[in-house]
């Protein structure tokens, strides 16, 4: 039992770790944070790649635990938090990431397990005494945000989603839009302050509004980056740049070269990840079955995903006349709601804590 203080707010937590057998037998590491009287509990799902339950970190010199935020401002609002290691994961001392993996393990790492692992937990959570009355959220970000409406749909004692970084689009599309230009130029439009253009002009790359030059593009010309020589930059030059780069992904994951993956891709995935998200069924389908109420928490400077997206899941629900979806964005926020602002400066982003108060809106209706 630990008391905090956040602010100017003292609260009572306690700490829970334990092993939850999943469907195949597998030893899910599960850590949970709750208050004294848990008048909900938050079931959070991991982004793609290595994590822990901690998802310790160090960014800049800077070592933190990424979810102590989050246990301490869902703690303080009554709400248990609950998250667990990624198959194959375990917290290690070695920066950046502090996560040491185990390959045979990591290989069980895919959305079938995923789906099935959130549901192993949920059960695992609604048998202990302490909840067995409280109201059960599902929270995931980006990948975890893509599965828990498929293990939602396998359940009808889930009160509610939280969808942080929200994919509608099949990974495949999503992957082929990121390596097509559309991450770079998301943040590009981001650096020289052109997002309502949609291009930088060599006036903008010159002017370097945002002084980012000096950092980010040091002895780059605009014509270094002008590759197609239309005199501006265009999702279209970022593409040709890394199109070798795209044929070779394509070609690793096709042939299962999941060692090259390892080596060349900045996160760790395998093929046979990829290839289970590609087919997987249409989410639209199962998004639109809920009828639980669905929060979505989207920044328009999200470079992972396209922020057209939310645009598709709004007009799909309106056709059916759907009243759950709940849709929020945020002008300059990034695919992590901006979290490193709360790491860098104390200061709790404004997706974030929108994500704080409307967990505890609900939990308290």
């Amino acid at each position: 039992m630990k008391i905090s203080e956040l602010g100017s707010v003292k609260f009572v937590k306690q700490t829970t770790i334990v092993q939850v057998q999943a469907h195949d037998n597998y030893n899910l590491d599960v850590k949970i944070d709750y208050p004294a009287n848990s008048e909900s509990v938050i079931i959070f799902c991991h982004g793609s790649g290595a994590n822990t339950y901690d998802n310790h970190r160090e960014i800049a010199g800077k070592q933190f635990n990424y979810f102590d935020l989050f246990v301490d401002e869902f703690c303080r609002r009554n709400i248990a938090f609950c998250r667990w290691n990624t198959r194959g994961c375990s917290i290690s001392d070695v920066p950046p990431d502090f996560v040491s993996i185990n390959m045979e393990q990591y290989a069980t790492y895919c959305p079938s397990t995923s789906i099935q692992d959130i549901i192993t937990v949920k059960n695992y959570i609604k048998a202990l005494p302490q909840f067995k009355k409280s109201k059960i959220l599902l929270m995931g970000i980006s990948e975890g945000a893509t599965l828990i409406p498929f293990a939602m749909a396998q359940c009808n004692d889930i009160d509610g989603l939280l969808l942080l970084g929200f994919s509608y689009e099949n990974m495949k599309d999503t992957l082929d839009w990121q390596l097509s230009g559309g991450s770079s130029m998301v943040n590009m439009c981001k650096y020289f302050d052109c997002r309502e253009k949609g291009f930088i002009e060599k006036s903008d790359f010159i002017h370097d509004k945002l002084n980012v030059r000096s950092s980010l593009f040091q002895d780059v010309e605009f014509e270094d980056l002008d590759i197609d020589k239309d005199g501006k930059l265009t999702q279209n030059d970022f593409a040709l740049q890394i199109a070798d780069y795209k044929k070779q992904v394509c070609r690793a994951i096709e042939d299962n070269d999941d060692e090259w993956l390892r080596n060349n891709y900045s996160v760790q995935i395998t093929s046979k990840w990829c290839k289970e998200h590609f087919a997987l069924p249409n989410i639209s389908t199962i998004m639109c079955s809920l009828t639980v109420p669905i929060y979505i928490f989207q920044g328009e400077d999200d470079a992972n995903i396209p922020i057209s997206d939310i645009d598709k899941i709004r007009n799909d629900f309106k056709k059916r006349g759907k009243s759950n979806l709940h849709i929020f964005t945020f002008p300059g926020h990034d695919h992590d709601l901006n979290y490193l602002q709360y790491i860098f400066t104390g200061t709790i982003p404004n997706g974030l804590q929108s994500v704080f108060d409307i967990a505890h809106s609900f939990c308290e209706s």
